[in-house]
Order: C-alpha cells, then structure tokens, then sequence
C-alpha cells in the first residue's frame, strides 16, 4: 500500500486495487488470456534508484474487461502523496499500467517493494553491497522472492465470504492453471553491465536470489600491464646480472687453473667491481592533509569534532570506522553522513552544504605554492599521496588550485590507506620512479617510517614544539624554506 495514503482515503485506494485483481484473477480464470506482473528495479552506486511496476493485460483480456482502466487508474490512488508517478494505459489493443516510485537506501527498497503486494513478505532481505579495490568495483544484489501465497496476495477475503467462498464469485477448475497464467518478471539494473531478468509464478515457493556486476577501472588495467612489463624487465635484468657473475666466476677459475699468481687476479676483480648505485632525487612527494592544507591534525579527529559541534549522535569507535570505510571506498560521504544521523526524519540529505561545511575548515598553508613551484623550477615531480575520499581530495584541489602537482594517489581510488605497503606501491607503479629516488614529507610519524623501510628519504614537517632528537629516523624541518638551506644533523 502506498505510503502516505492514510485514513478513509486508503480505505477507497484498497478498494479499487483489489477489485482491478479481481478483474484480473477472473479475465485469466475464466478464459485463456495472459497476465504479466512487471517490477523494475534500477540501483544508483550508492544503493539508491526507481522501481517501477507495470501490469500487462492482452487484447483478448482487455476486450473481456474494457473498463478495468477506470477501475485500476482513479483519481485515488494517483495522490501525490503515496510517492508513486502513475502514467495511464494505452486502450487499443493492451492494456498497460505504469507507476515508480523512488527509494533512497536499500532498507528504503524493501518497504517500496511491499507496497506492490500489500505484503512484507514476497520481496523481503534485500542487500545491496558495493566493493572496491585496486582496478575494479564489485556490486552485489541479494535478496528473497516469496510468492507461496498465491492467490491469497491479490485476493480480498471480505469480499470472498461475500462471494459464497469464491475467490472469483464462480468456481474456478484449475488454480494451479489460473497462477501459472499470471506471470512476475523482476528485472534489476545494477549500476553496470545489462539488466538481469528473472521470472517467477504465483504460488511459487520462497526462492533467493543473487544478482553481481564487476566495472574495471581502464587505467587501472593499464597499471597493472605496466607493472608486469617492468616486473618482467627487472627479471631480465636480474637473469643478466646473474649471467654476468657466473661468467666473471667461470673466468677466474679458469684463471686459477692455468697457473696465474693472485696479483693477476686481483687487478681484473678490483676493476670489475660494480660502483654503488648513488641515490639522485627524482620525486616529491607530500601528503596535502597536513602539508599543503591545514591544520595538520588527524583527519579523523577533525571529523570527529565536526559531527559534534552539528549534534551527530555517534560513538568515538563507530565514527572511526565509518571514517575507515569512507577512506577505502567502501562507502561514499553521502552514506557517511547519514549514518551519523544527519539525514533527518524525512530522509532527505544536503549533501553539497555537510561536504563544504566540512571542507571549509581547511585552508592553504603558508609557503605551500612557493614551495611545488621551487620543485617544479628544479625540474622535479611533485605527487600527493593522501588518505581522503575521492569526492572531497577533487573538492579541495578545485578550491585551492595548487599548480605544480602531476599526480593524486588517493585512498578511497586504491582501496589502501597508508601506512600500507600497497599505496606506496600505487604511487611508483604510477610514477614509474625508484623508491631510492623519491622523498616523502608528511605530519605523520607512521606513514614516513612505512616509506623508509621501502627506500624513501623521509622528512617530518613538524610545529615548534617537536623535538628532532625524540625522531631520530626522520630528517624534522619546520617550514618549507628549511627544504633550501643546509642543516647539519646530529
């Protein structure tokens, strides 16, 4: 039943529905017209979208009852209230009603669904799950069609009782034929990739169903093929280097053989001896939460205290994790703020005013611009590597418009935060530059010792109050024009 539609108003809305299924039940009972039961459902990649519902009648149905239009498509059940869109059939030669309706979250799907069949049961334990990692995005529909109770779901017993206990005011011969003749399609759209249909019969038992799709990142991919062609270079050159060795090896046994003295032998080792590789910076890379933008505090923290100040109602362990999920692209800042409770009684979400609400606390830190130009002069890359959302990192870059920096590594975008060895890896895959030639400066101590133990040279932006001997893994400066002069270190 639509919601919204209260009182004697409802009472009317029912009515007209449950004589339009009777119309139907006895067209199909009695003859040997086809019915179809059409519902839709398109899903948004945040768990939102439309179901619409449409009922098919043929020309020889609609001939049998030439005004079940009027009986089905009153004034009544078109209140803007229900929430449904109703479009009117086309009477020539079939009969089609039309109606969608639009849901907000996959718990907002289920109560739409039941208002198809007056019944929480037939489509009942709907769950939408949306998955991302590394050069790909999973969606997952799952969820039960119960259609056991057959005629009884379109069925009104008052007026049966009134009918001397026939569904159809006559006997019916065969139900199992009637139900077989009424058929419910379920179409579902996931984001991507086609509709997927499924076909069900009225009586038909309890059935789960489970509906996925996969979209791959193109640039991803084109990372990934990259990466293995450089994983099979680095092989190759390794293959040769082990050649080399084995055959300086082979040499100088040959040498020992032949009766040459250890002064022959040292020469030739001591001029083969391969140099050291000689680090030579290349890349920069700065973590803008903290190093281009401030304040440098813990985003989380930040988070924490924003959803505070506007009366979010949520534990300090429940935020994180929801600021967890939200990092690694598991859910969007949309779901975020509703889960903190900030979406209201109506449901409704100001989406565009909580994201620059939030993103208005950070400004540009002074000597951030000067400083990617100064690298960019000195003909070296400049990369961001940061733990953010998509959606607030490209908010934030289009605010402030720091030129210089060629690349963004984005959490959310990689499905791996730092520390984790994994968005390090992202970043040289993407950069195609040595760990040895890179430079990491962040305001977080774990996120440079997980680069140094990669290869980075590593440099802490820290206030006044930290004490460069309590860091010893760590060069500390405390403003960017540190970077340009010479410091001696203990």
């Amino acid at each position: 039943m639509p919601a919204g539609v209260k009182g004697p108003q409802r009472l009317i809305w029912q009515t007209r529905l449950r004589r339009c299924a009777l119309a139907l039940g006895l067209i199909v009972g009695l003859s040997a017209c086809q019915a179809g039961i059409f519902v839709d459902v398109d899903f948004n990649s945040d768990g939102s979208g439309v179901v619409t519902v449409e009922l098919e009648l043929d020309s020889e149905a609609l001939a049998l009852a030439p005004d079940i239009a009027s009986l089905a498509l009153t004034q009544d059940i078109q209140d803007p209230a229900s929430g449904w869109n109703y479009s009117r059939p086309e009477t020539d030669t079939s009969a089609r009603f039309s109606a969608s309706k639009r849901f907000g979250s996959p718990q907002q799907l289920e109560s739409v669904l039941a208002e198809i069949f007056g019944s929480s049961e037939v489509f009942r334990d709907f769950e939408f799950e949306r998955n991302t990692a590394f050069a790909e995005t999973n969606y997952r529909v799952t969820g039960v069609v119960d259609l056991s109770s057959g005629l009884d779901l379109i069925a009104d017993p008052e007026l049966t009782g009134r009918l001397d206990g026939h569904l159809f005011g006559e006997p019916v011969e065969d139900l199992q034929a009637l139900m077989r003749a009424v058929t419910i399609e379920l179409d579902l759209g996931l984001p991507v990739g086609p509709k997927q249909t499924l076909v069900y019969e009225l009586g038909q038992a309890a059935e789960q169903l489970e509906v996925t799709a996969q979209h791959e990142s193109t640039r991803a991919i084109t990372l990934r093929w990259v990466a293995y062609a450089a994983f099979a270079l680095v092989g190759l050159a390794v293959l040769i280097a082990v050649a080399g060795y084995l055959l300086e090896r082979r040499a100088r046994e040959s040498a020992l053989e032949s009766g040459l003295g250890q002064a022959a032998l040292l020469r030739p080792a001591t001029l083969s001896e391969p140099d050291l590789p000689q680090k030579r910076l290349q890349l920069v890379v700065v973590n803008p939460l903290g190093v281009l933008y401030e304040p440098a505090r813990n985003p989380s923290e930040l988070l924490g205290d924003f959803v505070r100040q506007r009366g979010g109602d949520v534990a300090t362990g429940e935020l994180e994790e929801l600021h967890r999920q939200a990092l690694l692209g598991r859910i969007t800042p949309a779901e975020l703020w509703a889960e903190v409770g900030f979406a209201g009684d109506s449901g409704e979400l100001n989406l565009e005013e909580l994201n620059e609400a939030f993103l208005a606390q950070y400004r540009v830190r002074s000597g951030a611009r000067d400083f990617v130009g100064e690298m960019v002069r000195r003909e070296l890359s400049v990369a961001c590597l940061a733990n953010d959302t998509s959606a607030w990192s490209v908010a934030l870059r289009e605010r402030f418009q720091i030129l210089g920096v060629d690349t963004w590594i984005v959490s959310s975008e990689v499905g791996v935060c730092m520390p984790a060895p994994g968005i390090y890896e992202a970043l040289r895959r993407t950069m195609s530059i040595p760990y040895e030639n890179t430079l990491l400066v962040d305001v977080n101590v774990e996120h440079l010792d997980a680069a140094r133990e990669l290869g980075m040279s590593t440099a802490l932006l820290a206030d006044d109050s930290a004490d460069s001997d309590e860091i010893p893994r760590h060069a500390v400066v405390r403003s960017f024009s540190d970077f340009f002069r010479r410091r001696s270190r203990p």
